[in-house]
């Protein structure tokens, strides 16, 4: 189990400044992720940690030992490239078997951790094909064999499933999460996929204008973005402008346009203060039956029901400002025989609703 530290990382190119004083820490045994846009500095990252593109400034501590100015080879990293990078000369076999003999690994261990991992990796069969004969999930696991096999103090990813079908990027997504676990690496990985983001990783972190925005676990940062920017890039369904417009302990009461929505919340928020309103399309449910006046209970009309996924997203109108959008199963459309131009009940659960102050 290994931990790595970040510390004040910058990194440019020219005038474009990549990486601006980057600090994070990653736990031992955990798997990180990096999510961020396409372009947004994420290679570079690792290329950093890993010592291949160095950074400007900055230091990298790997279990306590600054290995900023150590060679690659001297950190002692597994790598992962986005294009697996396999030896298109070499076998599966001498793939696997590079990082080893690089190391002067004395042959009979060199065959015997290599057949271990091809059974591990059930790649068993295909030890004397080519890069060439292989499908994009067979390269995959050679690929992580091969990072895997020197034991390394860290394993890095770059978009490790990005270039996979449905079905294979999830068999390789499980594969992963079972090798980490099984194996206590650490890893950090990189993607602009939020979705995987979620089912994947431990935490993450939001890589944007070359700082780390906002880390955590998924629920964490999914439901309590710290920024605008933040719930925007998770885009979070509902995002509404309110008002603080009445304060006593912890309850508040928000108004946003027609709607008062009253919660609680931790923050230190004095009347008047505006907020911008994060709300999940968890938090709220509809019902057509007739509503009790109570506590974030509001009538509405549908205005749109779209399918999203398995899911349906409806949208709700539930003043002329204000349109609500909650997302749920179509076996729930049916059942509730909801259409369009359909008057509802809605009820916002004060547990799902994020508050952020506006500067």
């Amino acid at each position: 189990m290994h931990k790595l530290q970040l510390i004040d990382i910058s990194k440019s190119f020219g005038s474009q400044t990549v990486l601006k004083n980057l600090s994070l820490e990653i736990f031992p045994n955990e798997l990180f992720i990096i999510l961020g846009s396409s372009g947004g500095g994420k290679t570079t990252l690792l290329l950093g940690i890993i010592g291949l593109q160095p950074f400007d400034s900055g230091r990298v501590i790997i279990d306590g030992v600054d290995v900023t100015n150590l060679s690659p080879g001297e950190r002692n990293i597994g790598y992962v490239p986005q294009n697996y990078a396999l030896f298109p000369n070499y076998t599966v076999f001498e793939n696997i078997a590079f990082g080893l003999r690089l190391r002067n690994t004395p042959k009979g261990i060199i065959q015997t951790k290599v057949r271990q991992i091809i059974d591990n990796f059930s790649l068993h069969g295909l030890e004397y094909h080519f890069p060439s004969q292989l499908s994009g999930g067979q390269m995959q696991r050679v690929a992580l064999a091969r990072a895997l096999i020197i034991e390394p103090s860290l394993l890095l990813l770059d978009e490790p499933v990005s270039a996979l079908d449905i079905e294979t990027r999830q068999k390789i997504k499980a594969e992963l999460k079972e090798v980490q676990k099984k194996l206590h690496v650490t890893m950090v990985y990189i993607t602009h996929d939020q979705q995987e983001t979620l089912e994947m990783a431990d935490r993450f972190g939001i890589l944007n204008e070359g700082k780390i925005e906002q880390y955590g676990s998924p629920d964490e940062v999914f439901y309590k973005p710290a920024s605008l920017f933040v719930a925007r890039f998770l885009n979070t369904e509902n995002i509404l402008e309110g008002k603080v417009i009445h304060k006593f302990g912890n309850k508040v009461t928000i108004q946003i346009n027609d709607i008062i929505l009253k919660m609680s919340t931790t923050l230190e928020l004095p009347e008047g203060k505006q907020v911008t309103v994060c709300i999940r399309p968890g938090a709220i449910h509809l019902s057509t039956h007739p509503a009790h006046p109570g506590k974030n209970v509001f009538t509405g009309t549908i205005e749109s029901i779209h399918p999203i996924g398995r899911d349906l997203e409806v949208k709700v109108l539930v003043t002329p400002q204000e349109t609500l959008k909650t997302r749920i199963s179509r076996t729930a459309v049916k059942k509730l025989k909801l259409t369009h131009g359909m008057p509802v009940n809605l009820f916002i659960d004060e547990a799902y609703v994020h508050l952020i102050p506006v500067p």
